[in-house]
């Protein structure tokens, strides 16, 4: 019965098996990331924005599909990775949240154009910056309160999250 104490256990050893195999499937092929002045950057889960340093090759790889961000689930926080985009697609089977960008054809993850990442640097240096909700339970209304980064296609001549190959400038 949801909410009993055998509940929680089961849904808590549930959530460690799935953080394994996320791990596992991460570890077993993430791509040791090249850095480089290109900055990229995603949508993390809790709706902040991160930056890759990464090389201009590393960063048109990510914009080409060919490589993906994902979470990588440790015991004491969560880190992220770039994985080829096969390994992003064996996550997102797992589960969607795991998977922070990837250049899908049919249904790019965590694009956000440089007038979006602009705006949302500038919220979370006023603090006004919304935490994205975790996905919804089974029966939800998925509609409702989903992240917009999740399905939000770069604008015209836009970039997938400030991945162009312009220098960082600080």
């Amino acid at each position: 019965m949801p909410g009993s104490k055998e509940y929680q256990r089961i849904e808590s050893k549930k959530q460690m098996e799935l953080d394994r195999a996320l791990r596992e499937l991460v570890l077993g092929a993430q791509v040791p990331v090249e850095s480089g002045e290109t900055a990229f950057y995603f949508m993390t889960r809790k709706g902040k924005l991160r930056r890759l340093e990464l090389t201009p090759a590393q960063a048109k790889l990510l914009e080409d599909g060919t490589l993906g961000v994902v979470e990588r689930p440790e015991p004491a926080q969560i880190e992220h990775s770039l994985v080829p985009a096969a390994t992003a697609e064996q996550m997102l089977g797992l589960s969607k949240k795991a998977v922070r960008f990837l250049n899908r054809k049919e249904s790019p993850i965590g694009f956000m154009s440089d007038d979006d990442v602009k705006a949302q640097q500038a919220a979370e240096a006023a603090g006004t910056a919304p935490e994205i909700a975790d996905e919804p339970e089974a029966g939800e209304d998925h509609a409702e309160g989903a992240p917009a980064e999740a399905a939000a296609p770069a604008a015209e001549g836009g970039t997938p999250e400030g991945g162009s190959s312009e220098p960082q400038t600080q």
